[in-house]
């Protein structure tokens, strides 16, 4: 899935998190208790602030 541009992939309730270009930049463990619309909460800000740093648009 892609969010504010960037890329991120879930196993189990680790969230890795890359630039477009393939570059991981974030790993984030949101702990295993099946919250997954409260995890993407919490991604949507990461990613955010994560492009910005990136410089991704």
């Amino acid at each position: 899935m892609t969010i504010h541009g960037m890329v991120v992939q879930q196993r189990g309730q680790l969230y890795s998190i890359f630039t477009p270009n393939g570059i991981m930049v974030a790993q984030v463990y949101m702990g295993n208790d099946g919250l997954y619309l409260g995890d993407s909460r919490c991604l949507d800000y990461i990613c955010k602030v994560m492009a910005k740093r990136w410089n991704v648009k």
